[in-house]
């Protein structure tokens, strides 16, 4: 047990890159280069677009190239340990572009796109062979869902942290800048907090999880990868009813996310006229909404089936993230009431996404054996990728998307908070809640597809282990 929990903490270390990156990318590329750098909005997403679409190609390469992958170090952690370096010099740079790649926006978009696809091989690199871990640490229903849990939930309250201290610390207004989300000075220093957290977050994972190598390496018929092989191992995967219902969820969500998110700080900065104070206390909401997941989502998974957890999360997000908006937009809500909702809906919008999040990858992780059991190889690597390949092209839409919304509502470029008409406001608003909504109903009846519950698990588990002895005793 104390074995477990040493390995539990070990490996949700590794989520502080992935908080950091996300919330630092994810949330801040498109406004900095945009708002503070002065690139095209247009230009920006399409970089961040563009560099999505290469490295969403990158995670099935590198998940079956894992797979095959036999050195002393296992199968997982030579990618892990490559990446420990690279990965916090990059994001350092995407931070700090030089002066001549802002000459013009030709020049603006080449660099951002090179750096970016580069930083997201890179990491692609760490994060699916780390990922592919976990059907191989334990078979156990449960504690797939701990484990990803712990690896989700630390990348969540990593990510709000940082998104605290950019608000509360870097982007705090000056003389020249009275909007602190606009001070470049801040972005530049977060920028070597960035790279120093990513380091750490490798070297504690990969360190951590270093003595499993041994049972990590199981053998597979074959090591090369072909196309003819590849091709093969897309056609066993795929055939898991399983697996096409939890990608088609991925697909939905992560589409609308990469709009959502992108515009999320317009949203706030914008639409509800949040300063950078009032930004940080939202995202310590958030911070509590993320600790509270970590810890009731082992505790509630062991109650039910993981989809019925993740029907009632998306349930849940329907009224946190959307009735707030709807109801100002309607003007119903009166300003008195603004902050207090805002508050109660960050903590709870934040403990509903985490559990989702967590508990579809939980889901995918038993598609393993449901393949396996149907006569296939155990393709760990190559089903983890297919749900971030799916996803990062469907974010990488979204993110084009938000480029896009805010050049046809005509968002001003680099202008005051208090110079944006309201029209321009309630257009990027409605936007919001209207992909929130479909999205969100979408998925939730794609859900209720899902037929791999925990009495399926162990049946699966079962014609596996059936199927190893008859090979043994051949």
């Amino acid at each position: 047990m104390q074995s477990y929990r040493s390995t539990l903490c070990f490996f949700g270390a590794g989520g502080i890159t992935l908080g950091v990156v996300g919330n630092a990318v994810t949330y801040f590329m498109l406004i900095y280069y945009n708002q503070v750098l002065g690139l095209p909005a247009a230009v920006v997403s399409a970089a961040l677009a563009i560099a999505l679409v290469f490295d969403a190609f990158s995670d099935p390469l590198v998940g079956m190239i894992s797979d095959r992958t036999r050195t002393r170090l296992g199968r997982r952690h030579p990618f892990i340990y490559f990446s420990l370096l690279p990965l916090p010099l990059l994001y350092f740079l995407l931070w700090n572009p030089p002066d001549w790649a802002l000459a013009s926006n030709s020049m603006g978009l080449l660099y951002l796109t090179a750096v970016l696809i580069v930083f997201r091989t890179v990491m692609t690199c760490y994060d699916i062979p780390s990922n592919a871990m976990i059907p191989e640490l334990t078979s156990d229903y449960d504690q797939r869902t701990s484990l990803m849990s712990a690896r989700i939930s630390t990348a969540w309250v990593a990510g709000v942290s940082f998104t605290i201290l950019m608000y509360a610390v870097y982007l705090q207004p000056t003389e020249t800048q009275p909007d602190g989300a606009l001070n470049q000075a801040g972005y530049v220093a977060s920028s070597y907090l960035g790279a120093g957290l990513i380091l750490l977050s490798i070297l504690a994972a990969s360190a951590g999880t270093h003595r499993h190598i041994p049972q990590l390496r199981r053998p597979r018929e074959t090591n090369s990868l072909s196309l003819v092989n590849a091709l093969a191992t897309v056609k066993e995967v795929i055939t898991s009813k399983a697996f096409r219902t939890i990608i088609s969820v991925a697909l939905v969500l992560r589409a609308s996310d990469g709009l959502m998110a992108a515009i999320w700080i317009y949203i706030m900065t914008f639409f509800w006229i949040m300063n950078t104070d009032q930004i940080a206390f939202l995202s310590v909401m958030n911070l509590l909404g993320a600790l509270g997941a970590m810890f009731a989502l082992p505790r509630l998974a062991r109650l039910t089936d993981k989809r019925n957890i993740a029907l009632a999360a998306n349930a849940g997000l329907l009224l946190t993230g959307c009735l707030p908006l709807a109801l100002r937009l309607a003007g119903i809500m009166p300003d008195s009431w603004v902050w207090p909702v805002l508050v109660g809906a960050s903590a709870l919008d934040t403990f509903f996404w985490v559990m989702l999040i967590s508990l579809m990858a939980s889901m995918l992780t038993d598609v393993v054996e449901d393949v396996q059991s149907s006569g296939g190889l155990r393709h760990e690597g190559a089903i983890v990728s297919a749900q971030t390949f799916v996803g990062k092209l469907s974010t990488a839409a979204g993110t084009w998307l938000a480029g896009m919304v805010l050049t046809l509502i005509a968002f001003p470029q680099m202008g005051e908070v208090a110079a944006v008409p309201d029209s321009a406001r309630n257009d990027l608003a409605l936007t919001y809640l209207s992909v929130y909504v479909i999205s969100i109903s979408i998925g939730m009846a794609l859900l209720l597809r899902f037929k791999l519950n925990r009495a399926q698990h162990q049946k699966n588990l079962n014609a596996v282990a059936a199927g190893t002895s008859q090979e043994a005793a051949g």
